[in-house]
C-alpha cells in the first residue's frame, strides 16, 4: 500500500501533500486568464500523472477539457489517468473521444489494452492488430506483445530476490528468436552492470524492452542501434560496438546511471533525459513537452511497475 506523505503545520493535523498540491493548483488557476488557466491545468495534469498522482491528473485534465473539448492530447492523458486507476470504462470513453478527434496508433494501443481489461477481447484484438502494422516500430512491438498477453502469454514478475532464470524468461518472452547463448549473455550483462552501477535491473529490463524489444540489431531512422538504442555519439564516446549485446548493455546502464545522478535519482527525469537528452530536460525544468518523450517515460515506468509487482 502506498504511504501518503504529509506535512505537519504547527497546531494542526497532518495534511496530505496531494491535497496541498490540488489546493495550490486551484489558487493558481483562479488568478489566470481562461487561456492561461487551461495551459496551466494541462501542465499540472501531466506533472501529476508522471508523479503517479492520477486522481489529481484527472481533476486537472477535466478542468482543461471543460473549455477545450477538442484537445485530443488532453483526452488521451485523461484516459491514461483513468487506466492507471483501473477505471476502465472511463478510460475507454476518453481514448475513444481522443481517436475521434485525431487518429493515432499510440492511442489505439492503449484503447486496445483497455478493451482487454474490460473483457471486450474482439475489440481489443481489432485495435491491437491495427497498431501492429504501424510504421512506428516501437509502437508496433508493444501491440504485438499485448496481443500475446491477450492470448494468455503474460510477462512474469521479477522479485527482489534475483533469479536469472526469471530474467531469461522475460528476455525470451520479448524475443523468442534469440539463442540460449544470446539470452544468457543479455541476462548476465544486465545483472552484472546493474550491480556495478547501482541501478535496479528491472528498470534496465523495462528500458530495453521498450527501446528494442530485446532485438540485438534493432535500429531507428535517427541512427540509434542495439538493445538500448544507443545513438552514434554515445557509443563512440564510450568506445563500444552497439551491435555487441554485452557492450550495448554496458553503455545503456552507464548512461542511465549518469542521468539518475544528474537528476536526483528521479527515474522519470532520468528516462526523459535518456530519450530526449539532458539538455531538453534542463531547458524545460522537467520532462519536456514532447509527446513521444512523455509516452516513452509512461511506457517504461508502466512496464517497470508490472515487473516489480506494483
Amino acid at each position: 500500500m502506498e504511504t501518503v506523505r504529509t506535512w505537519r503545520l504547527r497546531g494542526s493535523r497532518h495534511i496530505p501533500l496531494a491535497v496541498i498540491w490540488l489546493v495550490a493548483g486551484t489558487l493558481t488557476l483562479s488568478s489566470l486568464s481562461p487561456a492561461e488557466a487551461a495551459s496551466s491545468a494541462v501542465k499540472t495534469g501531466r506533472a501529476a500523472f508522471l508523479a503517479g498522482r492520477y486522481d489529481i491528473a484527472i481533476t486537472a485534465f477535466r478542468y482543461h477539457l471543460n473549455t477545450s473539448m477538442r484537445d485530443a492530447d488532453a483526452w488521451t492523458w485523461l484516459g491514461a489517468s483513468y487506466y492507471e486507476l483501473s477505471h476502465d470504462a472511463q478510460a475507454a470513453a476518453a481514448f475513444e473521444q481522443a481517436l475521434r478527434l485525431k487518429d493515432r496508433d499510440s492511442v489505439r494501443l492503449w484503447l486496445g489494452a483497455t478493451y482487454a481489461r474490460l473483457g471486450r477481447h474482439s475489440d481489443a484484438r481489432r485495435e491491437l492488430r491495427s497498431v501492429a502494422r504501424s510504421i512506428d516500430k516501437r509502437t508496433a512491438r508493444l501491440a504485438v506483445h499485448w496481443l500475446r498477453s491477450l492470448e494468455g502469454q503474460r510477462i512474469p514478475v521479477l522479485t527482489e530476490t534475483i533469479r536469472p532464470q526469471d530474467y531469461a524468461h522475460v528476455v525470451r518472452w520479448y524475443n523468442p528468436r534469440l539463442t540460449n547463448a544470446q539470452v544468457d549473455a543479455i541476462v548476465r550483462s544486465v545483472l552484472y552492470y546493474s550491480t556495478i552501477y547501482r541501478v535496479d535491473p528491472r528498470l534496465v529490463m523495462s528500458l530495453i524492452a521498450i527501446e528494442s524489444g530485446f532485438q540485438i540489431t534493432a535500429h531507428s531512422r535517427a541512427g540509434a542501434y542495439g538493445l538500448g538504442q544507443l545513438m552514434p555519439a554515445t557509443w563512440q564516446a564510450l568506445n563500444v560496438h552497439p551491435g555487441d549485446p554485452v557492450a550495448n548493455i554496458y553503455g545503456t546502464v552507464r548512461v542511465l546511471r549518469g542521468q539518475m545522478d544528474r537528476f536526483g535519482q528521479n527515474p522519470s527525469l532520468a528516462l526523459a533525459a535518456y530519450n530526449a537528452g539532458r539538455g531538453a530536460v534542463e531547458r524545460h525544468g522537467g520532462i519536456p513537452p514532447y509527446r513521444e518523450t512523455q509516452w516513452y517515460v509512461f511506457n517504461v515506468l508502466s512496464l517497470y511497475r508490472h515487473l516489480t509487482g506494483s
